[in-house]
């Protein structure tokens, strides 16, 4: 072959590299498949903490999430390999995900390259923060000496039993390092950062997350010195009535003392409380209820028609709370003198001890007090 030819035949082999180089798509893996996240998103501003760790906000200011690059090595078998990837986090420090420049990929110990399942499978590890790689050591991944570091004089081996079905499958170091990542310093420095600019715009961000744990962040640093703030309140309530009984409890126990003070927020929480068959939140609810200013008279008569249809420990609880708020309007005791007649014997009696006390000087609640019968 002519050294012509041999040119022609070079300089196809790279052009046709080159081009398989620039066609491979870029990795990016996030949580619920959304890209929403990526950093090609255009109209945004960013504050920058360091060289590498941004706050992303939108355009008219408000915080939308966090990201930072990392370009450092996974060391084993006497070697590092580069790292050059950016991870994604959520303004409450909630993993949201990763992605990596045009070109780079992550690698396993043979060497080859991560296919999509092994992408999907590190983005769910990533996405776990319960598991035990924060009590785990280096040494500890391949059943390695105890003075073995990160560095490139680690050595490899057979996954340590202890973690081979919460890594991806010859990717050990790659997958504890991300995992450290995400879960180190900077997530820490987010928590921190968002707890003390919290505010309702910032507040609301985190609760309508898509992320089950991000929203119940949120719930737990909800604080009665924030204002009444409508969005913030339909939000609540949007979680207050959630059927998923865990995010409703926790609504629930965020509720403001502010919040109590409105009639209408009081109706839907009553509402709630008659509705819910959830143990624990019917319990926090009413705790909510009898600690109220007050219980308005149009919820007061809404209890009248509701019961009928209340469970023996509703009504007992109902009577709790007249007696807290001081509700005895002579229509509410002749509600409860009509209710004397109840099958439950011990709601029958409850009634009769709360009418007792009002000593009231009405002619049909007083002919229903003698007709009742003690069993």
């Amino acid at each position: 072959m002519s050294s012509s030819v041999s040119k022609y035949v070079l300089t196809f082999c790279f052009l046709a590299l080159g081009s398989c180089y620039l066609l491979k798509p870029k990795v990016q893996y996030f949580i619920g498949d959304s890209d929403e996240w990526s950093l090609n998103l255009k109209n945004e501003n960013y504050t920058s903490f360091g060289d590498s760790l941004f706050l992303r906000q939108t355009s008219d200011g408000n915080p939308k999430s966090f990201y930072q690059h990392f370009s450092t090595g996974v060391c084993f078998d006497n070697q590092c390999r580069p790292l050059d990837i950016t991870l994604h986090w959520s303004i409450s420090g909630s993993y949201l995900g990763f992605e990596m420049p045009k070109g780079e990929f992550l690698s396993k110990t043979d060497h080859d390259p991560f296919n999509r399942k092994e992408y999907l499978q590190l983005n769910e590890i990533l996405s776990n923060a319960d598991l035990p790689f924060k009590d785990i050591q280096y040494h500890q991944l391949m059943n390695q000496p105890e003075n073995s570091t990160e560095s490139a004089d680690a050595i490899s081996g057979a996954t340590s039993e202890q973690i081979k079905d919460i890594v991806v499958k010859n990717a050990a170091y790659t997958t504890y390092k991300l995992w450290k990542l995400v879960y180190g310093e900077s997530q820490k420095f987010i928590k921190q950062y968002t707890e003390k600019h919290l505010n309702n715009i910032n507040l609301l961000t985190v609760l309508n997350s898509k992320d089950r744990n991000d929203i119940v962040w949120g719930l737990t640093h909800m604080k009665d010195t924030l204002s009444f703030f409508t969005p913030l309140k339909n939000r609540l309530i949007s979680l207050i009535q959630s059927n998923d009984s865990y995010l409703s409890y926790n609504a629930v126990h965020a509720i403001p003392k502010t919040y109590l003070s409105d009639s209408d927020f009081l109706e839907i929480l009553f509402l709630n409380y008659l509705n819910t068959s959830d143990a624990s939140t019917k319990k926090v609810l009413f705790s909510k209820l009898i600690t109220a200013p007050e219980f308005p008279q149009r919820l007061v008569e809404k209890s009248w028609h509701s019961i009928p249809s209340m469970a023996p420990q509703e009504i007992i609880n109902l009577l709790k709370l007249y007696e807290k708020q001081g509700i005895k309007d002579l229509e509410t005791l002749k509600v409860l003198a009509r209710t004397l007649a109840h099958k439950n014997h011990y709601i029958s009696k409850n009634i009769y001890d709360f009418l007792i006390k009002i000593q009231t000087d009405d002619e049909f609640v007083l002919e229903c007090l003698k007709a009742y019968k003690n069993p």
